[in-house]
């Protein structure tokens, strides 16, 4: 006679279930800090808000939220791009809608926050956390190695001779970490780091993965320049208004890659907040002056949050559909 596997015992039903509510309370937890945290950032500068969008006016104002969303909505396809190259992912609008959810962990202090939410709710949805994580590691690693390359071709004319040399030797470097053997290896790392060793706290270990396709790279690659485009596009609206001058265009969207990667390795603080900012205004002051950077920076960076904000709310039902 043929024994199948034994039926899991009541104490082990028992803890199933206070594992899952547990993940629902946690990630409901992070739902509400994250929107607190956001909403108290916005509110604390509505002064300075209200005084930078009369110099910028509402026309860019709005252009300038509708290419940030553009961009982020680039970001969470990319992110979707490598989950579904390791996994049978969740369809496509629930694959966004955990992206937008977990990523707005960046605004509460520390960096593994987006890490430990898809840990939470990779297994909820029938994927192995190892891919999830593996995901998010060559989403970051694509998201890095691009600002970089965009912000020294962009930026790079407008850095002082003495340190121009260092940047484009800089971008032959990350050319190299996209290619798809490396960027695995260096995701891996990643990925490993973000777990917190292997079998930590319940988590399983990263699965072993294949090597990604150059075609699946490329698509990374490519939605990452567009998010490029939507980022500095959005800020080069602002720019505008302050009447910058000819060829601000290339240097504006070098800048803000610039500060993002700067902003991202920062990793005290939340969402590069402060950090970002300063490089900004370090960057675009020669164009518009340094109140009119300042400006754009808190412009610019409002248009994100509220952006953020917005998708991860409108992402929040996924938590029912995971718990169902």
């Amino acid at each position: 006679m043929t024994v199948g596997p034994a039926a899991p015992g009541p104490a082990a039903g028992r803890s199933s279930r206070t594992g899952r509510r547990a993940g629902g309370v946690l990630s409901a937890l992070v739902v509400v800090a994250v929107v607190v945290v956001g909403g108290w950032y916005v509110w604390s500068r509505r002064v300075e808000v209200g005084a930078a969008l009369a110099d910028i006016g509402p026309v860019a104002a709005v252009g300038c939220l509708g290419l940030t969303l553009i961009a982020v909505l680039a970001t969470g396809e990319c992110w979707r791009v490598w989950l579904a190259s390791l996994a049978d992912a969740p369809p496509v609008r629930t694959s966004h809608q955990v992206f937008y959810l977990t990523q707005g962990g960046k605004y509460l202090p520390g960096s593994l926050w987006p890490f430990l939410a898809q840990a939470l709710l990779a297994r909820r949805f029938g994927v192995p956390r190892g891919a999830m994580l593996m995901a998010t590691s060559l989403f970051l690693v694509t998201h890095l190695v691009t600002g970089v390359v965009v912000g020294v071709l962009g930026a790079g004319p407008g850095v002082a001779e003495a340190w121009r040399w260092l940047l484009y030797p800089v971008a032959a470097a990350g050319l190299v970490l996209l290619l798809p053997p490396v960027l695995l290896r260096v995701a891996g790392l990643l990925a490993r780091r973000g777990l917190g060793g292997t079998g930590a706290a319940g988590v399983e270990a990263p699965v072993p993965v294949r090597s990604p396709g150059w075609s699946t790279v490329g698509r990374a690659v490519a939605l990452m320049l567009l998010a490029w485009a939507g980022y500095g596009g959005a800020t080069w609206l602002l720019v505008q208004r302050l009447d910058p001058g000819p060829g601000s265009l290339p240097l504006t969207v070098g800048a803000y890659a610039l500060a993002w990667v700067v902003g991202f390795l920062a990793v005290a603080a939340p969402a590069g907040v402060g950090v970002r900012e300063a490089v900004v205004v370090v960057v675009l002051a020669p164009l518009v002056g340094t109140p009119g950077a300042v400006t754009v920076a808190l412009v610019s960076r409002v248009a994100l949050t509220v952006v953020d904000l917005a998708l991860a709310a409108l992402s929040s039902p996924v938590l029912r559909s995971a718990r169902a």
